[in-house]
């Protein structure tokens, strides 16, 4: 991703013909510049390893057998699994620009996406993370993230369920008996 024209583009899919007569690319916004429009996101993906992207098991696969899933419970995430890690969303985030402690959207979103998945049992592990200070609590929800994704990821979505989910969660483990 690059910035064309002021605006978080995937420049791999940005034709010159459909812009005006003077263009102008520059390096995303919210990053710090390595060289040329070369950004460094060793943030993001530092964040990204904490945020666990991964199909987190407590117990072993069925003998012979792998996990499976429903078609209904794939698409449940189906969208969180597009992202493309252009890092539009990072650009276009006023929350990213103004802390950059915060999470961000792209993490937040694949996040969202293993917390969705019927196979995994990582949740409340995930949500210890991303429903802390610098998680999704931080999203003031202007949804920039959603409406500059290439692909139609929603992370502004993902980000207001994980709230609820990290609400819920939070609850659990303050009522009697509660523990998640």
């Amino acid at each position: 991703g690059m910035m064309v024209n002021g605006e978080p583009s995937l420049t791999c899919k940005t034709f010159v013909r459909d812009l005006p007569d003077k263009v102008r690319i520059e390096p995303l916004e919210n990053f710090p510049i390595e060289r040329d429009l070369v950004v460094v996101q060793d943030d993001v993906m530092e964040k990204l390893q904490r945020a666990k992207p991964w199909i987190i098991r407590k117990d072993d696969p069925p003998e012979d057998r792998e996990f499976t899933q429903s078609r209904a419970a794939l698409y449940k995430f189906k969208q969180y699994t597009m992202c493309v890690n252009c890092m539009c969303c990072y650009a276009a985030c006023p929350q990213y620009g103004l802390d950059p402690d915060f999470i961000g959207p792209a993490v937040l979103a694949l996040a969202h996406r293993y917390n969705q998945d019927s196979r995994d049992q990582g949740k409340s592990e995930r949500l210890d993370i991303l429903a802390d200070h610098d998680g999704v609590w931080q999203c003031s929800f202007v949804g920039a993230c959603s409406e500059v994704c290439p692909k139609s990821v929603d992370p502004a979505a993902a980000v207001q369920q994980m709230k609820v989910d990290g609400a819920i969660e939070w609850w659990k483990q303050k009522l009697p008996g509660g523990k998640s």
